[in-house]
């Protein structure tokens, strides 16, 4: 069945319709035809539309709409669908620039509109700095890839244009273009990208440039892809979105001649030129790295969520939290006033985010965070503590591995840091060879005036090892650059013997913390709090806790 003319547009969702619309307006350079209720529809050419922007609660595919040659070609569709039993389901919005359309959805659940004709705009299209010729390609990620294969071959005549070592991935035509829709192997099924076509390599050039001009980062690129052979450059839109921005994908004019090409999986086939790989977040389907706080970004959910243990939620009822947005790039905790109140020793926590990836530890992580801290209402509490006793309450930089339990924990109070060092069978040998426990919090006093911006980093380096004989491991915390406090430790199941258990993944977490319990430290000991028989405390001391430009990074260093 070759009834398909052509891909033509893409509708998305987002929470923020107007400022997403903006972007594509300025950056893309696209032009809004029509705004319908909520619904803003935008072109780049004579068409009424290349993209149809519908609000919703979180970003994700509209449609994907396919325009068909006539009205017969149409009926061409809907029979065949019909013999193969799928569901034509109905166009529920209201579309102002096609005719008479057929919707189903692919297994993924992806809504397809297939129409008749599309609106011509006479109205000559305004001067932009920067213009694509048409919407070009969607990428989707599916779970059911021979599924997807074979939906779009026989329902909707699409070709197999090439395959990444058979199922990983595919590139589907139904004109001569390359691919109108490639299909990724992924555990999720959702959208990885959609595509906008330029001009030539000048013209993505231009783009490049344009793009610096309006602080838009690039996501990757710029390079050329093996299979379809195209340039390619990936930015983000506001709302996470992947927009690719792309020139000289191939043309396959003789169907009859032209063979499928199984690419092996290795970078040089993503990208021909330097053979590397996109980034993490890339394959994941993400616009902006969960770290990427610079335009804005909800960070619950998008990245990073609130730490549970069992019944146990880690944070304050009285927290309040601020995502960051484009207008102040930082993340903030506020709580005025601790509420918690059980004999937990999971309560010193009142507030930690932590983040859903983990990132190899075996060759050395290190985490930085510019901090903000401010400790309130401390000067009168129940404990007799100095006001800037960072157990009363700090802020904290820490990183967890789930795998040992080892926990490396920054918490800055006013003007004083604790640097500690926890996990329940860790133990760090003596200069005389004697065996310490592992609670052994450091308090060092700083210089700084509570609420200003300071630089805060944890590194982990892991030591030298031999068969049955670790080398000592290494923690630091450094503040703006200088190192406060170190410790080597020796890491073991049953110190000091075999067999040796080194930290593997660790995740990142920005939490707000007191100490008011004495806590276990597994060695039978204890980490002093600041009341060893509390039952409950509630008295008015809290904390404000912002976060900004999280980095990290991997290896020996």
């Amino acid at each position: 069945m070759d009834k398909i003319k052509r891909l033509g547009y893409v509708a998305i969702t987002v929470p923020d319709v107007d400022r997403v619309s903006r972007f594509y307006e300025e950056v893309v350079g696209l032009e809004i035809s029509e705004r319908i209720d909520d619904v803003v529809y935008l072109r780049c050419n004579s068409d009424h539309r290349c993209l149809a922007i519908f609000p919703g609660k979180s970003r994700g595919l509209h449609h994907l709409g396919l325009e068909v040659f006539d009205k017969p070609a149409l009926e061409a569709v809907r029979a065949q669908l019909s013999s193969l039993g799928v569901k034509v389901e109905p166009r529920t919005w209201s579309d102002p620039g096609t005719g008479d359309a057929v919707c189903v959805r692919d297994p993924n659940g992806n809504l397809i509109e297939v129409y008749e004709g599309i609106k011509k705009l006479d109205k000559p299209l305004q001067a932009r700095e920067v213009r694509p010729l048409k919407f070009g390609h969607l990428t989707l990620m599916t779970p059911q890839m021979k599924e997807s294969v074979d939906f779009y071959s026989t329902a909707l005549g699409f070709r197999v244009s090439d395959t990444v070592e058979g199922d990983l991935a595919t590139w589907l035509r139904c004109d001569q273009d390359h691919h109108g829709i490639a299909l990724l192997g992924a555990p999720e099924a959702k959208v990885n990208h959609y595509a906008f076509d330029l001009e030539d390599w000048q013209a993505l050039k231009h783009y490049c440039d344009h793009l610096v001009r309006h602080n838009v980062p690039v996501i990757y690129g710029p390079g050329r892809h093996g299979p379809g052979n195209n340039l390619f450059v990936y930015i983000p839109d506001p709302a996470g979105n992947i927009v690719e921005l792309t020139s000289e994908l191939l043309q396959i004019w003789d169907e009859e001649s032209y063979q499928p090409q199984d690419w092996p999986n290795v970078p040089r086939s993503v990208d021909v030129w330097r053979a590397l790989m996109p980034p993490t977040h890339f394959f994941q389907g993400e616009g902006r790295d969960f770290h990427d706080w610079s335009a804005g970004s909800p960070v619950i959910g998008a990245g990073w969520n609130v730490m549970q243990a069992g019944d146990f939620t880690a944070i304050d009822p009285s927290a309040q939290i601020t995502p960051p947005s484009e207008q102040l790039p930082e993340l903030k905790i506020d709580i005025s006033r601790f509420t918690l109140t059980r004999n937990d020793p999971l309560d010193h926590a009142k507030a930690l985010i932590l983040t859903d990836r983990k990132f190899p530890a075996g060759d050395g992580f290190r985490v930085g965070v510019e901090m903000a801290v401010e400790v309130h209402g401390t000067q009168e509490n129940p404990f007799g503590a100095d006001s800037d006793d960072p157990r009363l309450g700090s802020a904290a930089l820490v990183l967890i591995d789930e795998g040992t339990g080892l926990v490396l924990n920054f918490e800055v109070s006013n003007q004083r840091i604790m640097a500690l060092r926890e996990r329940f069978a860790i133990s760090a040998p003596n200069p005389d060879g004697a065996v310490q426990p592992l609670a052994d919090p450091s308090l060092t006093d700083l210089q700084i005036e509570p609420g200003s911006w300071h630089h805060y980093e944890l590194r982990y380096l892991p030591g030298d090892d031999e068969l049955l004989c670790p080398g000592p491991d290494r923690a630091e915390w450094l503040v703006d650059g200088k190192v406060v406090h170190q410790v080597d430790w020796v890491t073991t199941l049953q110190p000091p013997r075999a067999p040796v258990v080194k930290p593997f993944r660790f995740r990142i977490g920005l939490g707000i913390f007191t100490l008011l319990d004495d806590l276990p430290d597994g060695q039978g000991g204890t980490i002093a709090g600041l009341d060893p028989g509390y039952e409950q405390t509630v008295f008015g001391q809290g904390v404000t806790a912002r976060w900004r430009d999280l980095q990290f990074g991997t290896g020996v260093f």
